[in-house]
């Protein structure tokens, strides 16, 4: 699944992010100094009781109820275990399917398991050496598992395979900023980032984090 936008903001607070190619959803972290605003903590207000006192409790027009949302989140969970069988079988019968290894991949990474995900898109890689995607992908594991010089290292390698590929110029920016506190390398990449992406909608927000940082040096 690529990912082409990354941002993440509650309260017009900037927090920094990682963007992969495969997986299901963003890495985050709060930019150093940045508080959420304690309007974005509050409870969603209940449309047929604006005051928040009480009410009916109803759910909105259109908006699932508890057991509906219930229904939904068991059959998206037997969907998943059903692909991650069929992928378990293809990878028996061809234990060579970078693939499917990869989209293992994607599945334990999106469970929260970083250590079982990283074993499968460094399997993926070894049949598919070149793919600078799943690298990416791997790197963002790594910095889950609160490992950022080997992420950087991969975020390096696939810039290796493929120099112009921004995704990893950009988690160059976010791990070096968040992670290693390295606002030089940080603004280097961010650099890459607007060259080859100018148009990428996060690009205010990582130069507002930047900023802050180099303002916080002074």
């Amino acid at each position: 699944m690529n990912r082409e936008n990354a941002s993440f903001l509650i309260g017009g607070m900037f927090f920094g992010f990682l963007v992969g190619f495969c997986i299901g959803y963003y890495v985050y972290h709060e930019a150093p100094g940045l508080k959420p605003s304690s309007a974005s903590m509050q409870a969603p207000i209940n449309p047929s009781d604006p005051s928040g006192t009480g009410g009916s409790g109803a759910s909105p027009t259109g908006a699932p109820s508890g057991g509906e949302q219930g229904q939904a989140s068991v059959e998206t969970m037997q969907k998943v275990q059903q692909e991650i069988a069929a992928l378990r079988q293809a990878i028996e019968a061809n234990p060579k399917d970078a693939k499917a290894l990869g989209r293992l991949g994607d599945l334990y990474y999106d469970a929260g398991m970083f250590d079982k995900a990283r074993d499968y898109y460094t399997q993926s890689l070894e049949y598919d050496p070149k793919n600078p995607n799943i690298s990416t992908d791997l790197g963002i594991c790594f910095q889950r598992l609160r490992q950022p010089d080997e992420a950087l290292r991969q975020f390096r390698h696939s810039l290796s395979i493929d120099p112009t590929h921004w995704q990893s110029w950009l988690n160059i920016c976010i791990v070096s900023l968040f992670d290693k506190n390295d606002l030089k390398t940080a603004e280097e990449a961010f650099t890459k980032v607007k060259e080859l992406n100018p148009t990428f909608e996060g690009l205010p927000q990582i130069q507002q984090a930047l900023d802050q940082a180099k303002a916080g040096r002074k």
